[in-house]
């Protein structure tokens, strides 16, 4: 539970974050609309995206592994040395807005990362935000299993000080059941298997998952909350890529496929 002080930041912290163009986004999308959008499905952006391995620019020497479908890679300004995130192999804006196999795939991908997590004897919780992004990803953070009690805690209390509520999926509901495709949306699911959601994504801010993440009762790194302010030198990356590598390889599924 999230005491005043600790409530108070949280506001700080929403209340300092960029809110441009909010107005664009629905604040709520009722499954039975059609849309929210008004662009095609997975519509190519305007500029190269960093996040397509296409991308001549894309930061290769982040990725961990690469399946038919998906790929898993360290994010710029880790949360923890073991922190990776999901992304499409092509061009797609959300889980939502993903074919089968590509929703398959990040499945593979959260298993074996949950089974690398268990072997260091810590538990994994994954959150994607699909909100002022253009590309899918999947978050994916190991975590102490000691506090895995105070995550949704955590979440509960952080959504409330920022203005929002978040919901408990049933134990039958998936994600394609919550909201359609081209409605904003962030969903994040945590050891236990529940599944915490909200599509009021007015004034949301666009940190929090992290801010969750990095508080005190969970990985109390809170000088992390803006990936920008961790950002590592190139040389460490490489190094902290190349460990996850190896920690990974036990449970790498894609290797399976590979042709070399």
């Amino acid at each position: 539970m999230m005491t005043k002080s600790s409530c108070f930041d949280v506001v700080l912290m929403v209340t300092k974050r960029n809110s441009e163009n909010d107005d664009k986004y629905a604040p709520g999308c009722p499954r039975n609309q059609e849309r929210c959008d008004d662009g095609p499905r997975n519509k190519q952006p305007a500029g190269p995206c960093w996040f397509c391995l296409s991308n001549v620019d894309a930061e290769k020497h982040l990725v961990v592994a690469i399946g038919t479908h998906c790929y898993a890679a360290m994010p710029k300004g880790p949360l923890t040395e073991d922190h990776v995130m999901v992304l499409s192999v092509g061009h797609i804006q959300s889980q939502v807005a993903a074919p089968v196999e590509v929703r398959d795939e990040i499945e593979k991908f959260k298993n074996a990362f949950t089974l690398m997590a268990n072997k260091q004897g810590k538990a994994l919780v994954t959150f994607e935000r699909n909100f002022r992004t253009q590309h899918l990803q999947v978050q994916m953070v190991m975590v102490d299993k000691s506090s895995t009690k105070a995550l949704k805690s955590s979440f509960t209390s952080a959504a409330a000080c920022a203005g929002f509520e978040l919901v408990t999926m049933g134990p039958d509901e998936n994600l394609l059941d919550m909201v359609n495709e081209g409605c904003p949306y962030f969903v994040a699911e945590l050891p236990d298997g529940s599944k915490l959601f909200t599509r009021n994504m007015k004034g949301f801010p666009l940190q929090f998952g992290r801010e969750v993440l990095a508080s005190t009762p969970i990985l109390d790194c809170e000088d992390k909350v803006d990936w920008k302010s961790c950002v590592l030198a190139k040389e460490k990356e490489t190094e902290l890529v190349n460990k996850l590598k190896a920690d990974f390889k036990p449970f790498d599924f894609t290797a399976d496929d590979d042709s070399d």
